[in-house]
């Protein structure tokens, strides 16, 4: 027999007839505030479940069923998310996971689309093969994640802290970055398969000595984006805006700016950048 209790009270909020969780149905439940840490819950059916702060860390829910699960303000520190299901793909699906602390969480071959990470503590996860387009991650908290061979179309990314992570092979486009923190991000390069952010919007996004080399960028909204220092070298900005953009010391080697809006943008200390002469407004 497992008992299920709250992490703080101990009242028993629980009972099942069984030896571990693995593969437990947990449907419907109330568990608020209840402590899991450790336990391994893979392939749990938790679909609408409450865990809103409940005590996770280190939990295995490899295979999970969490669509529509409430886990805001849980700790999900070190827990493994292989191959779980957090939505069903349609709007309103996706699991609650504002303000919960998922650092180190290794989040590989899993569906988050629709889910509400606003605020959430993701620093140092990896996110690999997973799918979070459509997803909320405003303001979050991504510094040094890992993403690889992932989805994060259409993803709600504004006011994030993505700095000092590497994203590769992942496509982002028509991603909401607005004042997203992208300072020292790798996004393309050496053995990194540049990224896609195409109608992208990073509007007042800090991407300070970026590496966006050979990343698409086409009609993306970069006005008022910080790229100082930013290495763009053969990066695609077709009909991007850079209006008033900073680019002091950025590399725009083999980036051609014929269709690229500069408008007030400052490319005096810009390197490699070739200015065609019907520009104006450019200084």
């Amino acid at each position: 027999m497992i008992e299920i209790r709250h992490r703080a009270s101990g009242e028993v909020l629980r009972t099942l007839e069984a030896d571990s969780l693995v593969g437990a149905d947990l449907r419907d439940d109330i568990l608020d505030g209840a402590d899991l840490s450790g336990q391994d819950l893979s392939g749990a059916w938790l679909q609408e479940t409450d865990l809103h702060g409940a005590d996770m860390r280190g939990a295995r829910l490899d295979g999970a069923i969490m669509v529509r699960t409430r886990l805001d303000r849980a700790e999900l520190q070190d827990v493994s998310l292989v191959g779980a299901r957090l939505s069903d793909g349609s709007p309103g699906s996706g699991a609650v996971l504002a303000g919960a602390q998922l650092q180190r969480a290794l989040i590989d071959g899993s569906d988050l689309r629709y889910t509400e990470l606003h605020g959430a503590q993701l620093a140092g996860a990896r996110i690999l093969r997973s799918d979070l387009s459509d997803a909320f991650l405003q303001e979050a908290n991504l510094r040094g994640c890992e993403i690889e061979n992932s989805q994060l179309i259409e993803t709600n990314l504004s006011g994030a802290d993505l700095s000092d992570s590497v994203i590769c092979h992942t496509h982002m486009n028509g991603a909401k970055l607005v004042r997203a923190i992208m300072d020292r991000v790798r996004l393309g390069g050496d053995s990194c398969v540049p990224v896609v952010l195409n109608l992208a919007n990073l509007r007042e996004a800090s991407l300070v000595e970026a590496d966006l080399r050979g990343v698409s960028l086409r009609d993306a909204n970069l006005h008022h984006a910080n790229l100082t220092r930013a290495d763009l070298s053969n990066a695609l900005l077709m009909g991007s805006v850079l209006r008033h953009a900073e680019v002091a010391g950025a590399n725009f080697a083999g980036v051609p700016l014929v269709t690229v809006n500069i408008t007030f943008a400052n490319f005096s200390q810009a390197i490699n950048a070739e200015i065609p002469e019907f520009k104006q407004n450019v200084r």
